[in-house]
């Protein structure tokens, strides 16, 4: 079967039985270089591919991981290799500036600023007032197209539109993305296979 996509479906994953890969085409999330397929982590049922395993432990720093403990279906003990990870990303927004750094302080959210650069969608020239922060770290864009084209990649839950720090209406020209990152373990690649198939298979 030929590979169209930069990123393999969690359905093939369980078809098959293969090891998510990633492919040649992908880019690498930290350096924005061409990944190696040989370097990657499973995230929500897909391969992230790296350019190097320097760029994977930079990425790996951003896992919640406490390491093989029991599955959460058969309640016996985790095997390290079942790994994957589970990813999920929230919108928020602030009523002020002030609760926006006192929440990026709580979540230790690294501030960085960056440039433009080019558009991770297009690959044109990406513009200084089109931009995604997640994190603490903004992604800029050509347009306001790719902007939403990438946002929706990212699948974040809506915004409550309330301040999580004041509870107060909150400024929609405040609002970032929370992603969150999660290792889970499994006993066997059956409930790995469910897990996946629970959360990360589309309805």
């Amino acid at each position: 079967m030929k590979k169209k996509l930069a990123i393999i479906p969690v359905a093939l994953l369980l078809i098959y039985g293969g090891v998510a890969t990633a492919e040649k085409t992908a880019k690498c999330p930290i350096s924005g270089k061409a990944a190696n397929p040989k370097i990657s982590i499973e995230v929500n049922g897909n391969a992230v591919g790296f350019c190097c395993n320097n760029c994977k432990k930079s990425y790996s720093k951003t896992i919640a991981d406490a390491g093989p403990e029991k599955c959460q279906y058969s309640g016996k003990a985790s095997k390290k290799g079942t790994k994957l990870v589970h990813e999920t990303s929230q919108l928020v927004s602030f009523c002020c500036k002030n609760c926006a750094g006192k929440y990026a302080k709580a979540n230790k959210f690294k501030a960085k600023a960056g440039s433009p650069g080019k558009c991770p969608i297009s690959g044109k020239a990406a513009n200084a007032d089109q931009f995604i922060s997640v994190n603490g770290a903004k992604t800029f864009f050509c347009c306001g197209n790719c902007k939403k084209k990438h946002s929706a990649k990212l699948a974040a839950k809506a915004d409550t539109g309330k301040c999580p720090i004041s509870g107060k209406a909150a400024n929609a020209a405040t609002q970032v993305v929370h992603t969150k990152r999660e290792a889970k373990y499994f006993c066997c690649n059956n409930c790995k296979a469910k897990y996946a198939k629970a959360n990360f298979a589309k309805k």
